[in-house]
């Protein structure tokens, strides 16, 4: 076996320099710095720095000579010459070099300066870290030596803020002559012309730059050196020129190349922290600043525990610990190491994490059961979670726990995280293995592509006086709508007990911040995350027109800033007296102002191009009705306090009034403010649980042990083979329920009452959200909204669904072990409920038959289960069992939000108006009591019936239902939203309140509880929801501890419930009983009736010849005879020839695998009977059209089968339909339609014309 010889360091350094000599002694001395400059500074160059920096010390180290001048064309030549020369020195080929034209900016001493990254590691954590460390350090350093760390940093940036000024114009956007990932060096002429500027610069013009130029100067002279002098020993991780900025050589002193500049830093920074008298106090004032940098970083408030030289920290609700440890030099290890002890063991499952600050950083690192992050990492790691904190909680715990492995070992921290972050987890589910695993490296600096990224809204940011992404809580790109150019940007520092927070809009075109400030003070209207939909929409609509985009854009490219703030009450002064104002920025000239004329405070400054605008309760109330009349305000005060900064900058007077107020008015409203009555509860507490893509990921590698730890065979299964009873389907679906079950009782009870308090705050977003989407989906920006109503129904479902399947198996199987029950648990219990309740679901539904099923599992236990193939080449079933129905579950789902967007468009605004007293709308969140209305039920009706029964059977009727399920949402809760009560005092309550007797309110309490008795499954696959009989949602009021948990927001959905179902004729519950469920039946049959007479309207109002219920003894009589049952509508369109035979069925709501099942075989049946009526029909077409009194002269009759529900019905979306569906609401579309409807689902909107 052949060993590969490393070189050594004398053999890395060889050079051969007659073969450089050779070729430089051609060109002028001049000329060859200049290219080799620019080279050196060039993003088409970077990959070969060390052999281009080879070629620079040799020009300053050789004489000055004249020659032939040498141009960007003779650079090819001249690196032929230096990699002869020197094969040993390093080529940039695994990683994708920093570029240096993004135009990232450092800020230091009040400037934003723009930064080289050189050949430096992450430039930018390192250069925060520095900043950090000169804190500790510049004191002693002043006495020392004069000048600090701080002013060496500074001088340094001027450097490269200068050269890349001077530059990035010369820089091509893309090399045409060579592919982005090619190993190739060239520039441009243009570059070399750029890089004479800085072959002349003199370095003292940099020190006079800075803040304390004298100090700078003193730095700049501690930094220059004798070229000659410098030892130049090369190594492939050292710094070549230590820490020099300047050298003197061919009698003058000049900079070094812009490209070192950032390496020359780091090794004066490393001297000079060396030279610090008293290191224990830097590293004491060190540590404090370390300290709190990480407390900013992840808004922990509390103080931290100090033990010596370590801080310890914690986030409960995210289950991990912090060390804090810092250094300013070689200690950093021993340091790092105590407080790595200094954490809590690594058996109480929680995620240890040491953060520690100075100006070093570790290097490659194996992890068993600590992550190691740098401050300034620690940083950046945040700002790729965009305001997620859980995700460095769950990166934590996959690098800590790593299961199934016994470490995982990274190069970077960062790589680590990029990797995790994009990929969802590290580790792919398998056995446990002792084996390390090894993250490969990212090819690129994640710090500073996410600096790129940013860099130009960072530019507006610092505009408005704010900090840069990475130093927010929240930070994130947003797409913008389509058609608007530039980028957007959105930015959130959450608020806590005394703040509102702050939210930031940004656009790169125009320019511009939208900055949002909510208060806190009371009567105020406007949260956070209202405040942040005004700043959004104000943006948008400016962006997206050319002309108000072209009013905001100044000509000198600075950001215009708009500061939003409320206040509580309003201004009285009434027009023409002037409006108040802060500043320079108060309006005197009331023939400016609206048509409606308003008191408004606001301000401007021209020198910063700021506008400040405070929204009191008069202003707001012109957003109530349609949001019209203040969308009108407010783009005129933009206009005019835009020009006053226009005015104040001497930029010209932008777009005129008429045109600007014309273009925003052509806009939708900004903001729309609604009041709406509801019964809502009180408390709507936040829905906070996190999801993403890595929780899933923890969940499939939790399901794919417990399939390996159940024997669950490996292979692949499709059609009954992978169904069958006892089968690998029916295997897996036990070990995932059994898994669920056994992680739900491992952890500690308090589990039951925060399944509860996440359950209830589900349903307050759940509902709340889908109110606003309803809301908006009225309004005229209703297309706006229709992706998001979408998405919103989804996952609020899917919340609410996981959470309550937790929650009754909690409830059935109390938990009753020591696993913390805290966020992170009940996160990962929901990601691994939704991948039960999803597999669940899955398979119950193709067992009957409704679709096919395919089952993959490896033998590591991670598994597939879809309803269709993932292999196209797999055969197709050839067994002998049955075959399934195609039921397209996809396509059902689609139309039936299809519905729902159509149905809320059309819906009549659930709002008060109340533009016309500002009170109203402060008051708009009071509750007002209201006495006990029973349910009104028409005397003798067959809802008056069910209620008697229900009063004779179980001792209730319906008015007792709605007293004790509207006493209990309305129930006092704490700030968790929920509340634990007796039975007793629930039933005394809902008495008083209602006047009902109290055997009335007991009997509807007994029937309302959920406990283990009632709430154990009753079927094989019971944990899916759908399979459920006895659920949270029909029987809310949840036995705990000896008294009732009540779930406001729960019961809230459970009243909406009781009412739908009742609508329909029926009640949610399986044993009700059976004289109950007939009269609930006769209800039923009267929607029947009232649907076949809403089609035949359909048919009169499109004044189409039509016959309604048509019997066989009608039909015999005018020739139709051997008719097989009523025809509920027969039309006749001579128009287009077509005989229409309509059945009208008024089915359930069918969502659950065994009803969707019900359904179908009942329209199998109906579907049956009606192509048979048809037949009969075509058979007898003149006889028929003749009966609906149509002219039959000529006509060649196409008979149409269809049947028209009143909602949309699954037997529609089978492989074969047979007949053709549609909707009570669509039908006067499909009659319509010149084209004959297909069979299946139809709805003419989605027809290509």
């Amino acid at each position: 076996m052949a060993t590969v010889q490393q070189p050594t360091s004398a053999q890395l350094r060889k050079v051969q320099w007659k073969l450089i000599d050779r070729v430089f002694a051609r060109y002028s001395t001049k000329s060859l710095l200049e290219v080799l400059e620019a080279a050196l500074a060039s993003p088409g160059c970077s990959r070969f720095h060390d052999h281009l920096l080879l070629g620079w010390t040799r020009v300053l180290r050789t004489a000055p000579h004249a020659g032939t001048e040498a141009g960007a064309s003779d650079l090819p030549a001249m690196m032929q010459a230096l990699m002869g020369a020197a094969p040993g020195r390093g080529t940039t080929t695994e990683a994708e070099p920093n570029d240096p034209r993004a135009l990232v900016r450092f800020e230091i001493a009040g400037q934003r300066l723009l930064v080289h990254p050189g050949e430096l590691d992450h430039p930018l954590p390192f250069l925060r870290g520095a900043q950090l460390t000169a804190l500790a350090v510049d004191d002693q350093l002043i006495a020392v030596h004069g000048f600090a760390l701080t002013d060496v940093l500074e001088l340094v940036l001027h450097y490269t803020d200068h050269a890349v000024t001077a530059l990035a114009p010369s820089w091509p956007k893309e090399y045409t002559d060579r592919a982005p990932d090619d190993i190739a060096c060239g520039i441009a002429p243009g570059e070399v012309e750029a890089a004479r500027t800085l072959v002349g610069l003199d370095p003292a013009v940099l020190a006079g730059r800075c803040r304390e130029p004298e100090r700078a100067r003193r730095a700049l002279e501690w930094m220059t050196a004798d070229l000659a002098g410098l030892p130049l020993r090369y190594h492939p991780a050292g710094r070549l020129l230590g820490p020099v900025l300047a050298v003197r050589a061919h009698g003058r002193r000049r900079m070094v190349p812009v490209s070192v500049a950032l390496d020359t830093f780091a090794a004066a920074a490393a001297r000079l922290i060396a030279d610090v008298p008293d290191q224990d106090a830097a590293e004491e004032r060190l540590q404090e600043l370390t300290v709190h940098r990480t407390a900013q970083l992840l808004g922990l408030t509390e103080a931290p525990t100090r033990l010596r030289n370590v801080e310890l920290m914690s986030a409960p609700d995210l289950r991990y610990d912090i060390a804090v440890a810092s250094a300013l030099g070689r200690g950093l290890s021993s340091r790092i190491e105590k407080a790595r002890a200094a954490l809590p063991p690594p058996e109480t499952r929680r995620g240890r994490l040491v953060v520690y600050g100075g100006p070093l950083a570790l290097g490659p690192e194996l992890v068993t059961d600590t992550v190691y992050l740098h401050v300034e990492e620690l940083a950046d790691v945040l700002a790729g979670a965009e305001g997620n904190p859980a995700l460095l909680a769950w990166f934590v715990a996959e690098l800590t726990s790593h299961p199934g492995v016994a470490g995982i070992f990274h190069r970077d921290p960062l790589d680590a995280w990029d990797a995790w972050r994009s990929t969802g987890t590290l580790l792919m589910p398998g056995p446990d293995r002792q084996e390390v695993v090894v993250v490969p490296p990212a090819g690129f600096d994640p710090s500073w592509r996410y600096a790129s990224a940013w860099a130009r809204f960072d530019d507006v940011l610092a505009a408005a006086g704010l900090p840069g992404g990475v130093h927010w809580r929240s930070a994130r790109m947003a797409d913008p709508d389509p058609g608007v150019p530039g980028q957007h940007a959105d930015v959130v520092y959450p608020g806590s007990n005394d703040t509102a927070g702050l939210v930031v809009r940004v656009s790169t075109v125009p320019p511009l911040a939208v900055v949002a400030s909510p208060s806190c003070d009371p009567g105020t209207v406007l949260g956070l995350e209202d405040m942040a939909g005004l700043a959004d929409s104000i943006r948008t609509t400016l962006a997206a027109s050319p002309v108000l985009a072209g009013h905001m854009a100044l000509p000198d490219g600075a950001p215009v800033v708009i500061t939003l703030t409320e206040t509580s009450g309003s201004l009285q002064a009434p027009f023409p007296e002037p409006e108040e104002a802060d500043g320079d920025g108060e309006d005197r000239d009331p023939a400016n102002a609206p048509a409606k004329q308003l008191p408004v405070r606001v301000a401007t400054d021209p020198a910063t191009a700021r506008i400040g605008i405070e929204l009191d309760a008069r202003l707001l109330t012109t957003f109530t009705g349609d949001g019209h009349a203040g969308h009108q305000v407010l783009g005129q005060l933009l206009h005019q306090l835009t020009d006053r900064i226009r005015h104040g900058r001497d930029a010209g007077p932008g777009t005129s009034l008429e045109e600007f107020a014309a273009a925003w008015d052509a806009a939708h409203p900004v903001l729309r403010l609604t009041t709406t009555a509801t019964y809502w509860p009180a408390v709507a507490p936040r829905y906070t649980l996190p999801r993403s893509d890595h929780l899933h990921a923890r969940a499939r590698r939790t399901a794919a042990a417990a399939v390996r730890d159940a024997g669950v065979p490996a292979g692949t299964w499709h059609g009954p083979d992978a169904y069958a009873r006892g089968g690998p389907g029916e295997k897996l679906l036990h070990a995932l329920e059994a898994e669920l079950g056994q992680q739900i009782q491992a952890h500690e009870p308090r589990l039951v009452t925060e399944l509860a308090r996440y359950l209830n705050a589900a349903w307050a977003e759940r509902t709340r959200g889908m109110h606003e989407a309803m809301v908006n989906l009225a309004a005229p920006w209703a297309a706006n909204w229709e992706q998001e109503a979408g998405r919103r129904q989804v996952e609020a479902a899917t919340a609410t669904s996981a959470l309550q399947l937790l929650l009754q198996h909690a409830i059935v199987h109390p938990p009753a072990g020591d696993w913390t029950a805290d966020m992170v648990a009940v996160a990962d219990l929901v990601a691994l409920a939704e991948l039960v309740l999803h597999c669940g679901t899955t398979a119950v539904a193709a067992s009957r038959g409704l679709h096919d099923l395919h089952l993959a599992i490896d033998p590591s236990g991670a598994f597939t289960l879809t309803e269709q193939s993932q292999d196209k080449e797999q055969p197709a079933y050839e067994g002998t069992g049955p075959t399934h129905l195609g039921f397209d579950v996809d396509a059902y789902q689609h139309a039936r939000h299809k519905r729902f967007l159509a149905r809320s468009r059309t819906a009549e605004p659930d709002a008060n108006d109340s533009s016309a007293d500002p009170a109203a709308l402060l008051g708009a969140s009071a509750r007002t009591p209201v006495p006990f209305a029973p349910p009104r039920l028409p005397p003798g009706s067959p809802l008056a019936q069910a209620d008697q029964l229900l009063h004779q059977h179980w001792g209730f009727g319906f008015a007792a239902l709605h007293a004790v399920l509207a006493t209990a949402a309305d129930w006092p809760t704490g700030s968790d939203g929920i509340a634990s009560v007796t039975p007793e005092a629930l039933a005394a309550e809902a008495a008083r309140w209602s006047g009902l007797p109290d055997a009335d309110i007991e009997a509807a309490v007994v029937r309302l509880r959920l406990h283990p008795a009632n709430a154990a499954p009753a079927h094989a696959h019971a944990y899916t929801e759908v399979e459920r009989r006895t659920r949270l949602t029909t029987h809310p009021l949840i036995d705990h501890n000896g008294k009732l948990l009540l779930l406001p927001w729960l019961l809230t959905n459970t009243q909406d419930l009781f009412g739908t179902y009742l609508d329909e004729g029926r009640l949610p519950h399986p044993d009700l009983p059976q004289p109950v469920k007939n009269a609930l039946s006769r209800h039923g049959q009267r929607l029947d009736k009232q649907l076949e007479s809403d089609i035949e309207a359909v048919a009169h109002n499109l004044g189409l010849p039509h016959r309604s219920r048509l019997l066989e003894k009608t039909a015999a009589q005018h020739g139709i005879p051997d008719l097989t049952g009523e025809i509920d509508l027969l039309v006749a369109d001579p128009t287009t020839a077509r005989l229409w035979v309509l059945e009208a069925k008024n089915p359930e709501g069918a969502v659950a695998p065994h009803n969707v099942r019900q359904h179908i075989q009942k329209f199998r049946g109906y579907q049956r009977t009606l192509l048979t009526k048809a037949a009969t029909i075509r058979t007898h077409t003149t006889a028929a059209a003749q009966l609906c009194g149509a002219d039959t002269k000529d006509i060649d009759w196409t008979v149409i089968p269809l049947i028209v529900t009143s909602a949309i019905e699954p037997a529609a979306f089978l492989a074969d339909p047979q007949v053709a569906y549609t909707t009570a609401e669509l039908l006067p579309q499909v009659l319509a339609d010149p084209r004959n409807p297909h069979p299946g689902w139809n709805d003419p909107q989605d027809q290509a014309p």
